[in-house]
């Protein structure tokens, strides 16, 4: 049987301000990437999140993002590559603790918004960024696009390369994804679609009409869409009628 993980972007709330339905989205996903501070979320919501996460049997990744709440991770800053090592010890080091106490351990890491192409494209930061996810723990998934010199760069290294399709998002025919300032309703039937289109052929359209190849055994469902839930229950279903499971990276990979 096929099988395939679906993960989530969620623990964005902050405070008082509620950015997406964890707890629902919880009932449809196998992968939860947490926030860890620095885009969005607060230790309160980290907490909870995780607590969520252990109830409905949801595998955990740290989800890294830039120090830029108010940009919420998508405005491209000139960080230093010993910038990035430090924010990224930080961030690892503050999920992995609330982990611990619930007696869970760290499935994957993924970047969030700019940062994810920033650290699979630029060559800049492509060494910093895998080599300190090695240093920390070699056994960490890492989720980034197939493709990429650092998905290549992280097999040479020996790490634990996924690739991820963003499947709630557009791809241009170059097979760039489409970054959104603020993420926009998709129909869920079309992300349903292009879940299965993943799952069984590896592929997935762009907005130019072409379907390209991408090796992907994640696909991801951004909690901050205004249908998120509606998209992961749909996805769900659509992939269990076309014979395919849902499960999480311990259980593909």
């Amino acid at each position: 049987m096929l099988k395939i993980d679906v993960n989530v972007d969620m623990g964005e709330s902050f405070g008082r301000y509620v950015l997406g339905n964890d707890e629902e989205l919880m009932k449809y996903i196998t992968s939860a990437n947490v926030a860890t501070g620095f885009h969005a979320g607060d230790p309160s919501v980290m907490e909870q999140t995780i607590k969520w996460a252990k109830q409905y049997d949801v595998a955990v990744g740290a989800h890294l993002g830039l120090p830029d709440k108010q940009g919420f991770g998508r405005r491209r800053m000139d960080i230093t590559p010993e910038e990035l090592r430090a924010d990224t010890l930080y961030q690892l080091g503050a999920i992995d603790g609330v982990l611990k106490v619930y007696g869970m351990k760290m499935q994957h890491v993924k970047p969030h918004g700019i940062l994810y192409r920033m650290v699979s494209e630029d060559e800049k930061y492509i060494d910093t960024f895998l080599e300190t996810i090695k240093e920390y723990d070699p056994n960490l998934f890492i989720m980034l696009p197939p493709n990429t010199p650092a998905f290549k760069k992280g097999l040479e290294m020996g790490l634990k390369m996924v690739g991820e399709a963003l499947i709630d998002l557009s791809y241009d025919d170059e097979g760039n994804w489409v970054i959104e300032r603020t993420k926009k309703a998709r129909s869920p039937e079309d992300v349903a679609a292009r879940a299965v289109s993943v799952a069984k052929e590896k592929k997935i359209a762009t907005i130019g009409g072409k379907m390209i190849d991408i090796d992907a055994i994640t696909v991801c469902i951004h909690g901050d869409a205004p249908n998120a839930v509606d998209e992961a229950k749909v996805v769900k279903e659509t992939l269990s009628e076309n014979g395919i499971e849902i499960a999480n990276l311990f259980e593909i990979a």
